[in-house]
């Protein structure tokens, strides 16, 4: 038995995190050295991604899966360095732009959403279908750190 509320005695098969980039930072290295985690999935909210971290903390990271929209970790980079040029890097008003962006193509594709029940788009801020009360649902990307590069998870 551990002795702390909340840590199990035995293996852990996953671990969800939401933490900042810098809390995270500090809580991984952690996780890597202790034996319950070692050979725990582990997962992060979009609220730990930042885009523009360096080497060394994307190195630091390895394995580590989170979900976030596509234009913020590259997936989209046309748009990300038209809204990114627009917005100076301020990553709030870059989600603005997505969702914006987002909008408009599914304006663009009224009709199809409407008359095919799994149309979907690909947008800047995920794969955007609706359902038969035409409510937009959003499918998130998921990323991985892997060697130091942010590769999507298959």
């Amino acid at each position: 038995e551990s002795g702390v509320t909340g840590v199990p005695a035995g293996p852990v098969d996953a671990i969800y995190i939401i933490a900042t980039q810098q809390e995270l930072a500090l809580i991984k290295p952690m996780l890597d050295i202790s034996k319950a985690s070692r050979s725990a999935s582990i997962y992060a909210s979009s609220r730990s991604y930042q885009a523009g971290a360096g080497p060394d903390f994307r190195f630091e990271m390895e394995g580590v899966q989170f979900s976030e929209i596509p234009m913020l970790v590259g997936l989209s980079p046309a748009l990300a360095q038209e809204g990114g040029a627009k917005y100076n890097g301020d990553y709030s008003q870059f989600r603005l732009y997505g969702m914006g962006a987002d909008a408009w193509e599914l304006a663009s594709h009224f009709s199809e959403i409407r008359q095919l029940p799994d149309f979907q788009v690909t947008g800047a801020t995920g794969i955007l279908s609706a359902d038969n009360n035409c409510v937009i649902n959003r499918q998130l990307p998921w990323i991985q750190y892997r060697q130091g590069q942010l590769v999507p998870v298959k």
